[in-house]
């Protein structure tokens, strides 16, 4: 990982907090979003890799409409987090490996 990457996931750290919680709780809301909108339930919540894919997706999106350096430095974030998740997830770990420096608490 880049030390640029590594700079902007601890900077939004600061501002957001915990990066891996945040993305497991987005996984939370969007299965309820999911689950309500087309009157289902899924056997789990989607997960934190599959959280941050889905955010590539939308950062690429953004990125096809007009240049933003942001938003090529936050998709990298992202599909770091989503390797490092899903390999983990793969591999039967469910202990998080955390990326960058902790995000400092305010």
């Amino acid at each position: 990982m880049t030390h640029q990457i590594a700079d902007i996931i601890s900077e939004r750290g600061k501002v957001y907090g915990d990066p891996r919680l945040s993305h497991e709780n987005i996984g939370l809301s969007w299965t309820a979003l999911i689950q309500q909108h087309y009157g289902m339930t899924l056997s789990h919540p989607l997960p934190d890799w599959l959280v941050e894919l889905m955010m590539v997706a939308f950062k690429l999106n953004r990125s096809a409409r007009i240049f933003h350096a942001d938003n090529y430095l936050d998709a990298r974030a992202y599909l770091q987090f989503a390797e490092t998740d899903q390999k983990q997830h793969e591999l039967g770990n469910t202990s998080k490996k955390e990326i960058g420096p902790a995000p400092e608490r305010v």
